[in-house]
């Protein structure tokens, strides 16, 4: 899912179908307090005061926004109850958020490049935050009118910061909205209303039967803040099976830096996936293959959805505590054999889990876990917390007239060979938008391993600017002509034919752009996934034949997937083309599953893609999703 994973580069969407907000609550706040306000003068500074001269500071409050005095504890107290009708942002940067914010608060800092420019309106802005997809809908909605108390460090009527202002600006654009501010900022609050990110224990998604423990982050349950995930441009820390100690370790900042972007989430209180059953299940229920049985056992119950996400968190813990282990083992360089690493990984062994400790044990596969290029490379990234495992990355190979690429030994790009015999004889590259940085490694990877077919989940260009995708160019320093030969708009994605060109040699390619699959969530319509599968997999048919152009490619990769980061939707996609490919040639490979049987295809694979590149399917949304898609896709076209 992150599939992501925040900059984008502010990327961190969830689903918009499936998620829907908590019940109303009331909010109480008085009001007869709140109309005698606008007399309240600010009280002097006690720590650094605006500076007149920055550039930043230089707005004054606009027309629309209600100032509440931060002194005022009873009026900033009102606005951190849990109500839906309710948001309170906090639009510092992340590291001051993290070290104290405002208890219900969300950190939601865009770049000043991004807020200046006026076609990134507010849609873009609350898309691009880590808001769980029910309060996004809500806040998007056009028919829903919200509260909405924003904050800086030190603003006053007079001043207002340039971050501040703009995100006022974005809000006052939908007359729904009524907006206050704290005047005097964050300073100014009574600490007992504020909280640490760095004081608390973090907690992990947890069982809706059990009570939250100590994994990914310590917010009182009933408030806002634990519906909503702070968000900046790189997200909240997200981790599993540790607490944060106050002095962290070096490789305990990087295993969480790698892991931030993945929201905050609570299913005790206030997650919910409104799962959609295929119109006609109840009839063919009986014949699911046995790894479904479950939706079988839990259809027409009244609490049939809090059964399923229940049980997917369950499953979605395991698979995050896996991934933990690996990557503590690629951070720190740990022995497999070592006591340190059997110990990390005692719970995964003794837990009754979904897989055998060979295909769910970090420890027990023969994978050494390593990502030491992706940390050397920081430019090629787009993410600077989604680097690629050294055993399966994809290695760039020169031409001999690429001189500079030879001298240099440079032979890195953010992508990773993903393969399961057992499951699907189909071979991916999983990897992440193309920067300008990464351009020609982009389609030098496409043309040295032979690949026929891209997949694009992410966003199109908010400001107009032209896709990779979308004209002829010649890449000079690869000696590389693309060429778009054709273009077709379809309902849901548009495919284009493109010709590369190289030494005399071509090679066809499909490109398939789909762009109703928002960042950190799932699409709204399972139909419209499955048509680009089948129309991809007629195109790729007459294509079989057409080998790499080099022999130093010994395979062909065909599908080349990619979203923003590489890991969320591209782990959806990837998940759902390779299950459907197992269900329907299921004799095409040795020692291949029953899809009919007892093993859970989805979960296998999503739990191979991850020893392959991290954070495939990277959130419970997008979990959940895979095993919905799956499901309607068997009843709607294998039962009969």
């Amino acid at each position: 899912m992150i599939d992501s994973s925040v900059p984008m580069h502010v990327n961190n969407h969830m689903m918009t179908r499936e998620s829907s907000p908590s019940p109303k609550q009331n909010l109480s706040i008085d009001t007869a307090a709140l109309s005698n306000l606008s007399g309240l003068q600010p009280r002097p500074f006690k720590s650094s005061s605006i500076s007149p001269t920055s550039k930043f500071h230089i707005q004054s409050l606009p027309d629309g926004v209600n100032p509440i005095d931060a002194n005022d504890s009873k009026s900033v107290a009102s606005f951190l109850e849990a109500s839906d009708d309710v948001l309170v942002l906090d639009v510092r940067p992340f590291n001051l958020y993290s070290t104290s914010h405002l208890k219900s608060s969300v950190n939601i800092c865009v770049p000043s490049t991004l807020l200046k420019r006026p076609k990134y309106d507010l849609q873009h802005v609350i898309l691009a935050s880590n808001l769980p997809a029910g309060l996004k809908e809500a806040v998007l909605s056009k028919d829903r009118t919200m509260k909405v108390l924003l904050y800086d460090s030190n603003s006053i009527d007079s001043r207002v910061s340039f971050q501040l202002y703009q995100t006022m600006l974005k809000f006052l654009q939908h007359t729904r909205f009524t907006i206050f501010y704290l005047r005097g900022g964050f300073e100014r609050i009574d600490s007992s209303l504020t909280e640490s990110l760095m004081q608390s224990p973090l907690r992990s998604p947890v069982s809706l039967t059990t009570a939250p423990t100590s994994d990914e982050q310590s917010a009182s349950p009933e408030s806002l803040s634990d519906r909503v995930s702070a968000s900046s441009s790189e997200g909240m820390p997200f981790l599993t099976g540790f607490s944060l100690p106050s002095a962290t370790s070096s490789d305990n900042k990087l295993l969480m830096s790698i892991k931030k972007t993945l929201p905050k989430l609570d299913t005790v209180t206030s997650y919910n996936y409104n799962f959609s059953f295929p119109e006609n299940f109840e009839e063919k229920k009986t014949r699911l293959p046995r790894w479904l049985s479950f939706f079988a056992d839990v259809y027409g119950k009244e609490n049939s959805s809090e059964l399923i996400v229940q049980r997917f968190n369950d499953m979605f813990n395991r698979l995050e505590k896996s991934e933990q282990v690996r990557l503590r083992m690629a951070i720190s360089n740990i022995d497999k054999g070592s006591e340190v690493c059997q110990n990390m990984d005692k719970n995964l062994h003794e837990t009754t889990g979904f897989g055998t400790p060979s295909t769910l044990c970090p420890c027990c596969d023969k994978i050494k876990y390593t990502i030491p290029q992706g940390v050397e490379y920081g430019y090629k990234n787009r993410y600077n917390n989604i680097w690629p495992y050294e055993h399966s990355r994809v290695r760039l190979i020169s031409s001999p007239s690429c001189t500079h690429r030879k001298d240099n030994n440079d032979d890195y790009f953010n992508a990773n060979y993903i393969s399961y015999k057992k499951l699907s004889n189909r071979r991916y590259i999983a990897t992440q938008s193309p920067l300008e940085a990464t351009k020609d490694d982009f389609w030098s990877t496409v043309w040295y391993n032979g690949v026929k077919s891209i997949v694009c989940l992410a966003a199109s260009n908010i400001f107009g600017q032209q896709e990779y995708y979308e004209y002829d160019q010649f890449l000079e320093k690869i000696q590389l002509s693309i060429k778009i030969n054709s273009c077709e708009q379809h309902s849901s994605f548009t495919m284009r034919e493109i010709i590369l060109s190289k030494n005399g040699k071509s090679q066809t390619v499909f490109h398939f752009a789909y762009h109703k699959w928002p960042d950190f969530g799932t699409p709204d319509e399972l139909n419209s996934v499955f048509e680009l599968m089948k129309t991809k997999d007629e195109k790729l048919a007459p294509l079989m034949g057409q080998k790499p152009p080099s022999v130093r490619t010994a395979d062909t990769w065909d599908l080349l997937v990619h979203c923003s980061a590489g890991c969320g939707r591209t782990g959806c996609y990837i998940t759902m083309d390779m299950v459907v490919d197992g269900l329907e040639n299921p004799n095409d490979y040795e020692q291949h599953y029953d899809p009919w049987g007892d093993d859970d295809l989805v979960y296998k694979s999503i739990q191979f893609q991850r020893q392959q590149r991290i954070s495939m399917v990277q959130n419970l949304d997008q979990f959940i999703f895979c095993y919905e898609s799956i499901l309607s896709y068997i009843v709607n076209n294998l039962i009969k």
